[in-house]
């Protein structure tokens, strides 16, 4: 179980996720907590923040938010 804050899309039906390379960003649906496990999560909202600075000024993701992974796990327990 993870903690702190993942990228979503803006609907909360998706989370954010680098590939098994490390190359590229990739969007999972949330449909279990095993999919949660596999997000960008960062303990920091400072630093999360950063990083959506970054991702969003590079165009590698649209349409993202930055939400405490908590709300989400909520959905299964």
């Amino acid at each position: 179980m993870q903690r702190g804050f993942v990228f979503c899309n803006l609907d909360q039906s998706q989370v954010l996720c680098i590939n098994q390379e490390k190359t590229d960003f990739l969007w999972k649906d949330v449909e279990n907590t095993k999919v949660l496990n596999q997000a960008v999560c960062l303990a920091d909202l400072t630093e999360a923040k950063n990083i959506y600075k970054r991702i969003v000024e590079r165009g590698l993701a649209e349409g993202l938010e930055i939400i405490n992974v908590a709300r989400l796990y909520k959905k299964f327990f």
